[in-house]
């Protein structure tokens, strides 16, 4: 899916900002396997101990602010390359979960979150699984506050 020269170009990207960063398709794939994990989590009971949190779905969207951040350094042909990439998870990601204000997420992971158009978070910020352990975890907060 990418040349050697357009690898070779992701990682140069990366040394401007660390070489102990993952570049643009490192947070790509880390985005796509929390997505992956996450949906698959759906399925197990909430006493499970291997399922993921409230917090682990707020790392994820962490990463895709990574990626965003990532996408908005590189020269627009090669970025492009990458959110088509990245499209695949923003699909399946947005076919298990359903609009939300954020408030919770914006809470659990420390940030601000005013609506809509807030702080510059991306719309991924404004979803919550549909069903699964973290959807009892969210409720939580919805009745005992933070």
């Amino acid at each position: 899916m990418f040349s050697d020269a357009e690898l070779a170009e992701l990682a140069a990207n990366k040394l401007k900002h660390g070489d102990d960063k993952p570049d643009a398709l490192g947070h790509a794939r880390a985005w796509e396997i929390h997505v992956e994990k996450i949906d698959n989590d759906r399925a197990l009971p909430w006493g499970d101990h291997s399922v993921w949190t409230e917090h682990d779905l707020a790392a994820a969207m962490f990463i895709r602010d990574f990626v965003e951040d990532d996408l908005r350094q590189l020269r627009p042909g090669l970025a492009e390359k990458v959110r088509r990439y990245v499209t695949r998870t923003d699909e399946r990601f947005k076919s298990f979960t359903v609009e939300d204000s954020g408030q919770r997420m914006g809470q659990i992971a420390g940030v601000r979150m005013t609506g809509r158009g807030m702080e510059g978070r991306g719309w991924w910020w404004f979803r919550v699984p549909t069903s699964g352990p973290i959807v009892r975890d969210l409720a939580w907060y919805d009745t005992h506050g933070f």
